[in-house]
């Protein structure tokens, strides 16, 4: 396979190295401060670090429109964590969702392959074809029903996607209350 182990560990390595830091930050400032910590404004801090962070770890591994290529059934993308590769006949995991942007909607493709080879795709429509087209092909072990629904392998109804979107939100939003109380707990101890 295409994906060099090397470049699996480098991966795995930021992103660990990424979620370190991500709780360090949640935690260590209500150690330090101690319980006045949880009676200030700066309690909404760790909530917004458990918020923004994940979402800054995921883009960090996300290739835009013109930062990946498609050859031979490879998929070659440039991300912040570095170089990444997938192997379209041997997707071992397919899932997109939407998301808001300053030009609207994008569609986000997240791809991994048997060998460990792993991208995120800020795809367009003459994309999306190309990878529904490398999943009837070739198949692939698992397809998240909204990627099903984006992709055009299965239709879905017109409210399906508002769900998505909204069930979407609540995830990306749930860390900014967990956080804020761990916080003030970590504060009062």
């Amino acid at each position: 396979m295409s994906t060099s182990i090397d470049a699996v560990r480098r991966r795995r390595v930021f992103f660990a190295v990424g979620w370190v830091v991500l709780l360090l930050a949640v935690v260590v400032p209500p150690l330090v401060v101690g319980p006045a910590f949880a009676r200030s404004e700066a309690l909404i801090a760790p909530g917004l670090v458990a918020v923004i962070g994940p979402a800054l770890l995921m883009d960090a591994g996300t290739a835009r429109r013109k930062g990946w290529r498609v050859a031979g059934g490879i998929v070659r993308a440039r991300t912040w964590s570095g170089a990444r590769e997938v192997d379209l006949t041997e997707l071992r995991t397919v899932r997109a969702w939407e998301v808001m942007s300053r030009a609207g909607s994008a569609t986000l493709v997240s791809l991994s392959d048997r060998s460990g080879g792993w991208v995120i795709l800020t795809v367009a429509d003459e994309h999306t074809h190309l990878i529904a087209d490398a999943v009837r092909r070739h198949g692939a072990g698992y397809i998240s029903p909204w990627a099903k629904a984006l992709l055009g392998l299965k239709p879905t109804r017109w409210y399906v996607s508002g769900a998505w979107m909204l069930g979407l939100l609540l995830i990306a939003m749930a860390p900014l209350p967990i956080a804020m109380l761990l916080a003030a707990a970590i504060a009062q101890r």
